[in-house]
């Protein structure tokens, strides 16, 4: 699959898996531009990957979003892969309301789920009007396939993406465009920051380096529909297991 790949956009790489999918696909000899919100980041980036393009997006301001993203198109036509990478996540308890705040709650999801379909809407058209193989790269998580009771909104919002991505493999089977769900486990970034300081209720992330190295083997897999390793793995195919006859018998290629 990644033979596939030449030029990517890979929204929100400022650090954590973002950053590291920045810097394989720059080592391997692909074009990378890199989005995110942090400026100072980016610039950081850049002036460490020679070769590599940043651009500030903010995928939650809406207003503005689909004009930046035309934008990107209309300056790189032959971008060909479109990694959507950005997230947050909350801990939050309905038991106790101060422990979270529906701004929080409504920044999670539009950051996690709303901005994923926007951003989806603008660039599938294009890459579906490329005449060579395209690829769009979602991000759910293990927990979308066991939801965690810590973190309840971001178990939503992962499990919207995974039913989208199935959803949306569908719609474009038989088209160029190949949809790809990464499903990380629990990994050593800045995100496990949240983690921390909970022992015995979460187990020990996966180094990230030990994680990469599984990851960026499944680009490299014929046809794969999930980039999934450990705990993710295990939903992973428990769901394919379940539903995967089901959507055969209907007729869905998802």
């Amino acid at each position: 699959m990644s033979a596939n790949i030449k030029k990517i956009l890979i929204i929100g790489a400022t650090s954590g898996l973002g950053e590291a999918f920045a810097r394989h696909f720059h080592s391997t000899g692909k074009k990378v531009i890199a989005a995110g919100r942090r400026i100072e980041r980016l610039h950081a980036l850049e002036s460490e990957l020679p070769g590599l393009e940043t651009i500030q997006l903010d995928v939650t301001d809406f207003a503005n979003l689909e004009s930046k993203l035309s934008s990107i198109l209309s300056t790189h036509p032959d971008l060909d892969s479109v990694f959507i990478m950005s997230g947050k996540q909350d801990v939050t308890d309905f038991k106790n309301p101060a422990s979270t705040s529906s701004p929080s709650i409504i920044s999670e999801v539009n950051t996690n789920l709303i901005a994923p379909l926007l951003i989806s809407r603008v660039v599938v058209p294009h890459l579906l009007a490329l005449p060579s193989p395209a690829t769009l790269i979602t991000v759910s998580s293990g927990l979308a396939f066991v939801p965690v009771p810590k973190w309840p909104v971001y178990d939503a919002t992962k499990s919207g993406i995974h039913a989208f991505s199935v959803a949306l493999r569908s719609q474009l089977a038989g088209t160029n465009v190949h949809v790809i769900e990464l499903a990380p486990p629990h990994v050593d970034t800045p995100l496990d920051l949240l983690h921390r300081g909970d022992p015995g209720k979460v187990p020990n992330p996966m180094p990230l380096d030990e994680y990469m190295a599984t990851a960026v083997k499944g680009f490299e897999t014929e046809g794969v529909k999930e980039i999934a390793t450990g705990f993710s793995e295990i939903g992973v195919k428990a769901w394919r297991g379940a539903f995967g006859p089901i959507l055969e018998h209907l007729g869905f290629r998802g």
